[in-house]
Formats: structure tokens, C-alpha cells, sequence
């Protein structure tokens, strides 16, 4: 059953007036001491009772302890542990709760005290003890129902179980796939492919779902149909609804088709089922508008820019909340700076960054440097450094509070192998490790923490649909750094269509930040990687092409 908005506010203001009853008044000295108590005796042990350090692999597993309390907080609020390593929290006061989930929605992937009724959650006291096991590598958001909203929030990061970071060649896809979405969906800690096609003629639009199992390493095919054959370049993320996660996908068109669909569907991995949403069309497709960069923020999906298809890019702004009623899940906010479609773009903090982009000019798909920065909750646009190469017709992820943006681009010398690094805290880019087969339009996501998978796309020429996968793990080792080359940066393409939309918007001005001038990128190594050797692979990985000369291939939407 559905929990409405005003329910889960209810609920909480409630929780909130019982702690005053249930929690016992402590003098403040009392408190501190009690914590500085518990700070002293926190320790993270192996399954033997050895000192173990946080996030360091072991040969046997560890298990990391949390306190509850006796504050409005978790005691380390952030641990970083591996894969098979357990989660121990202790109570130290009363009416807190562990539940999973990120900006205080749970996701029902685990909570106290076992499990079970992780919406609307259970209280438990002073002296409780709880555990979980974190099977996979990602990053688990958690925090207490009843003080969420005063910051008692924590988050769990599994590293994985490579030695070294590097990029490796993983198992073929069922299929040659182009023009499908990636998502990486936490609560199964599996890689999804969904939609695309097999090819650009007429007829090949996919409609199903491939599923990467990182512990078998191996692609099976799911038994769901998606609802129709728009399955070309899709927006797709992870949202919650009543605690239960699935993959959200908006708009698409057909191979060879010059329309495009509004229609949104859900798709839950968990039981295989696809659900379309009816009364909740993105406003923005008008028929012939493509999704251009997309990124889920605050459990809302967010649409920027678009493809009109042969005609223009575009400029709005769409915000999508399956929370809302029916008819009402959709809100129009400021326009991008330049009109915008492929753009590789992601979410760091809750601020939302866009590195590159494609644009229409000429009735070609060119590649742009476009950059800049949307705060969704202030609506607003901010400047950033220009990513120092032109690329389109890729992903930009989230990796380790950093925007990476993975190869790409139509213009020769693209489409790239090259990797990206903006860092949002010193507005300054480096490049990183690259993979090994430059491509683009393909399907890729990270668990945000240890591991980045992608595969298909268009081969190096531009034209061949691939059916190849490559892997990359951040490791506990980090490879050793070489000189990087400096970036030339190329101007910002800046010609602009706004499409009307015909529903009610909120917002329309156009923002008139402009992106600032390109540094010259930096090396990064640590903690991300930098342009070395890659390290022994799963397989035989294909050799790194050269690029070479090749007229730029007609605009396939």
C-alpha cells in the first residue's frame, strides 16, 4: 500500500514527540561522558577478535562496530569495510532505528531489529544490538526514522575484492547493443542493460532487460518484455516508492524513427515486472524530443535538455517525483545554459554536473566542451571548468564524489577510450585510467564506490554495434601514475532551441551563466587512478585501437 507524503510526515512527527517521553533527561556532562566512553572503547575487530583496520581486505571477514547514540548521530557516522564484512551497531540511548536508504527514504534493503518493517520503521532502545553482512561492493546510505531530519544519517562503503585498480575485459553481452541505458541496482548488486537495439535498421529495438551478475560474472537475459519498442536512448534511474527501489525509464524513439515517446515505466529487478505509469508523460517529448543528460537526485529523476530529432538540441529542465499523485509527478525548472542532448551528466552531493555534451548543427551531431553545474533545490546555474575535450553519446557517473565521464563523442578523433575526472571541490579536471576500447552510445553505471562496468556501444568506426564488456575495479592498490597530456580546450557550442511545452511550467526563464575558461587538467592518482599500464585482466582484453581519420557518420537518434 502507498504511503502518502503527508502520512510519512505524520508518522514522523509523531516518532519525533515520542522521544521526549521514551528518552530519559541527561544532563549534557552526563552525555559527553558517556560518549567519550563509548568513542574509547569503539573498536573494528576480525571474526577472531584481532584489530582490524576499516576497509582494509582480509583474508577472513571482519566485523565493524557502530553506536547508536547516545546522541543524534552514529559513532563512526561513515565506515568503509569489504565485501562479506559485517556491520555490528549497539545502542547507547533509546528510539533510534537503522534503516537503509538515502535522504530519509528507506529502501528496504535492511533495518533494525530484523529486517522486516523497514517502512515505517521500528524504535528500539538503549542496549539493542543489530547486525547486517554486506554481500556486495557499493555504497549503503542508512539513518534513524525518528531523527533523520536532524542530520542521524550514516553511510556503509564496500570496497570490493580486486587487489589493484585497472580496467579488465569482462564476458560478451547475449547481443550486439547499442543505445541502451545502463543501471546499476544496489539492493540485488547487479549491472542492468535496459532497452537499446541490436542495430540501426528498422525492427531492432530491444525490449528486454540483460542482467551482469558481478559474483558469477556472467549476462543472462530477464523474462520481462519492456511495453513497447521506444527503447532507443532512454533516461533511466533508480527511485523509491514506499521503500520499494526500482528503475525508472523515460522517453525513447524507435530505430530509423524521427518521433519520440513520452512515456514513462517502472521496472522492478527483484521480480522481473514492468509497470507503464499512465497520466505521468514527460511533457518534454512532444513528440519528437529525445532525453538529452539525466541523473537521479533527492529520489527525484532529472531530465536536461534534448534531441528534437533533426532539428535541434533543447533547453529545459524536467524534474520527475514518482511520489507524487497522478498527473502531478512531473515540474519544469530552469532552463539550461545552451541547449544540450547526449550529455554526459551525474549527481555529487546533490548538485548536479554536466561535462560535455552533444549538440545539432548543421543537421549534424557534433561534440561540445559545454559544463556546467544545477543546483535542483535552489533551481539554479552555476559555472564550472570546461571539460578540456569535446565528447557527447556517454555517461557521466558518480564515482567516489567525483564526475567521471567515460569515453565517448562522434567527431574524429572520437568516438574515445579517454576518462575524465572533474573534482568538484578544486573545479579542476584530470584524466584517468583509460579502457580499452574507445566506443560510444553505450551502457555503463558504477556502484559508486569500487566498480565501473560498461559495454556495447558503437565500435571505434562509429558504426559497429559491440557485444564486448570491460570492467573497472578500484582496488586497495593504485597503479602507478604516468605524465598525462595536456588538454587543449575546445569552445562551447552555444547555439540554443527552446521547445514550448505545453504543460504548466513552474520555471522558464534561461539561465545566462556561461561556463569559465579550461584549466589544464592535473594527474590524480589517488584515490583515483591515472593513465598507467592496465593491470592482468579477467581475459585476453582487445588491443587499444588507433584512432585514425574517418568522415563523421550521419545522425542515427
Amino acid at each position: 500500500m502507498k504511503i502518502s507524503n503527508a502520512a510519512r510526515l505524520f508518522f514522523w512527527l509523531a516518532a519525533i514527540f515520542a522521544i521526549g517521553m521514551l528518552v530519559r533527561a541527561e544532563s549534557s556532562e552526563k552525555r559527553a561522558n558517556i560518549a567519550n566512553t563509548k568513542s574509547a572503547s569503539l573498536r573494528i575487530v576480525d571474526q577472531n577478535g584481532r584489530p582490524a583496520v576499516s576497509g582494509v581486505p582480509s583474508a577472513t571477514s571482519q566485523i565493524v562496530d557502530v553506536a547508536v547514540g547516545p546522541d543524534f548521530a552514529f559513532h563512526p557516522d561513515t565506515v568503509n569495510i569489504s565485501a562479506g564484512d559485517t556491520v555490528r551497531w549497539t545502542w547507547d540511548s533509546n528510539a533510534h532505528s537503522v534503516t537503509s536508504g538515502a535522504s530519509c527514504w528507506a529502501d528496504s534493503q535492511y533495518c533494525s531489529p530484523n529486517d522486516t518493517m523497514c517502512f515505517p520503521g521500528v524504535l528500539s532502545n538503549a542496549g539493542t544490538v543489530y547486525q547486517h553482512t554486506f554481500a556486495n561492493a557499493g555504497s549503503y546510505s542508512y539513518f534513524c526514522t525518528a531523527h533523520c531530519f536532524f542530520g542521524m544519517a550514516g553511510v556503509v562503503n564496500v570496497t570490493g575484492s580486486c587487489a589493484q585498480s585497472g580496467w579488465s575485459v569482462g564476458p560478451d553481452m547475449p547481443t550486439p547493443l547499442v543505445r541502451a541505458v545502463g543501471v546499476y541496482f544496489q539492493p540485488a548488486g547487479n549491472f542492468y542493460t535496459v532497452g537499446g537495439r541490436t542495430s540501426d535498421t528498422a525492427g531492432s529495438d530491444f525490449q528486454h532487460v540483460l542482467q551482469y551478475s558481478p559474483g558469477s560474472n556472467s549476462w543472462t537475459q530477464r523474462g520481462v518484455t519492456l511495453p513497447d519498442n521506444q527503447m532507443n536512448n532512454m533516461a533511466c534511474g533508480v527511485l523509491s516508492v514506499s521503500g520499494t527501489p526500482s528503475i525508472y525509464c523515460v522517453g525513447g524513439s524507435a530505430a530509423g524513427a524521427a518521433t519520440a515517446t513520452g512515456r514513462v515505466f517502472s521496472y522492478n529487478p527483484v521480480t522481473d515486472t514492468a509497470t507503464t505509469l499512465t497520466g505521468d508523460d514527460w511533457p518534454g517529448a512532444m513528440g519528437t524530443i529525445l532525453p538529452g543528460g539525466f541523473t537521479v537526485a533527492n529520489n527525484r529523476l532529472y531530465i536536461l535538455g534534448g534531441f528534437n530529432i533533426n532539428v535541434a538540441s533543447t533547453n529545459q529542465i524536467w524534474e520527475f517525483d514518482p511520489t507524487l499523485a497522478v498527473g502531478t509527478k512531473w515540474t519544469q525548472k530552469i532552463n539550461t545554459p545552451v541547449g544540450l542532448m547526449y550529455a554526459p551528466t551525474c549527481t555529487i552531493n546533490g548538485i548536479i554536473y554536466v561535462g560535455g555534451a552533444s549538440d545539432y548543427q548543421g543537421g549534424t551531431v557534433v561534440d561540445t566542451t559545454t559544463s556546467f553545474s544545477f543546483d535542483p533545490l535552489a533551481n539554479t546555474i552555476g559555472t564550472i571548468a570546461a571539460i578540456p575535450r569535446a565528447t557527447g553519446e556517454t555517461r557521466g557517473l558518480n564515482f567516489n564524489g567525483r564526475l567521471y565521464v567515460i569515453g565517448g563523442g562522434r567527431v574524429a578523433p572520437n568516438p574515445s577510450n579517454e576518462i575524465d575526472i572533474y573534482n568538484p571541490s578544486t573545479n579542476t579536471w584530470s584524466i584517468g585510467l583509460p579502457f580499452g576500447n574507445a566506443r560510444r552510445n553505450f551502457p555503463t553505471d558504477t556502484d559508486g564506490t569500487t566498480h565501473i562496468w560498461l559495454s556495447g556501444g558503437y565500435d571505434v568506426d562509429g558504426l559497429t554495434p559491440l557485444a564486448s564488456m570491460e570492467i573497472f575495479c578500484q582496488g586497495s592498490g593504485t597503479p602507478t601514475p604516468t605524465p598525462t597530456a595536456t588538454a587543449t580546450a575546445t569552445a562551447t557550442a552555444t547555439a540554443t532551441a527552446t521547445a514550448t511545452a505545453t504543460a504548466s511550467p513552474t520555471a522558464t526563464g534561461t539561465a545566462t551563466a556561461s561556463p569559465t575558461a579550461t584549466p589544464t587538467p592535473t594527474a590524480e592518482c589517488s584515490p583515483s587512478p591515472c593513465n598507467t599500464p592496465t593491470p592482468t585482466p579477467i581475459g585476453s582484453p582487445r588491443p587499444i585501437p588507433t584512432p585514425r581519420p574517418r568522415p563523421t557518420p550521419p545522425p542515427r537518434p
